[in-house]
């Protein structure tokens, strides 16, 4: 069996760039753990899939994977390594085989891993499709809780507001509308078709009145 020693995961449930990490995330200082040269059809499932291992594949990756911690060494039930010479793909698994974590490793340590693996015999994981992931809409992760707060923010104002959405509406268009219906129609037009333009003025608009209402 192959192991990868002293590495950084940042096991999440969606797949993050290294440089889309946060500083808030529970990233894991790993001491050792296996790694599996596989297909890129694998890798794609791996990164675009959520998929079921068997049995035989959880015994094969059961406790061998350590992780430092602040006293001693923890061991990671199910986790594993995988790549395909261009990429490695951290995955951890449940007890039923469902993938529940995944992580992409810092740049330079996945390159070193990848100056390694020349030699590694290519192994055949036998897995199912349980469900896509939702296409990418190339947002990045800060992007995609910014758009998460501006939806919540939209949708949790009301005609009592009206004034405030004006002033939205204003710094958005550099216009005047009095329908309130019309406006919120407007800004959720804009922030779909034309994102990069209106999301941080909008974003910082609601900031500004989240700290205001303190």
């Amino acid at each position: 069996m192959n192991y990868v020693y002293d590495v950084l995961i940042n096991f999440n449930k969606e797949l993050y760039d290294f440089f889309d990490w946060n500083t808030s995330d529970n990233i894991s200082h790993i001491r050792k753990i296996l790694i599996f040269k596989v297909n890129n059809k694998i890798i794609n499932d791996l990164k675009y899939k959520y998929i079921n291992v068997n049995q035989d594949f959880l015994v094969k990756i059961s406790n061998r994977t350590e992780m430092f911690t602040s006293q001693n060494v923890k061991i990671i039930n199910y986790a594993c390594l995988f790549t395909n010479g261009l990429e490695v793909i951290g995955a951890k698994f449940d007890r039923n085989g469902n993938l529940t974590h995944k992580s992409r490793l810092l740049i330079d340590e996945e390159s070193e891993i990848l100056d390694s693996i020349d030699d590694f015999e290519e192994y055949d994981l036998n897995y199912k499709i349980i469900t896509s992931l939702p296409i990418s809409d190339f947002k990045t992760r800060k992007e995609r809780e910014i758009e998460k707060f501006i939806n919540k923010n939209l949708k949790e104002i009301n005609i009592n507001d009206s004034e405030k959405l004006k002033y939205l509406y204003y710094e958005c268009f550099n216009k005047k509308e009095n329908d309130f219906n019309k406006m919120l129609i407007d800004i959720n037009k804009a922030l779909k078709n034309n994102w990069d333009k209106y999301y941080l003025k909008i974003y910082n608009f609601f900031k500004l009145i989240s700290v205001k209402g303190k």
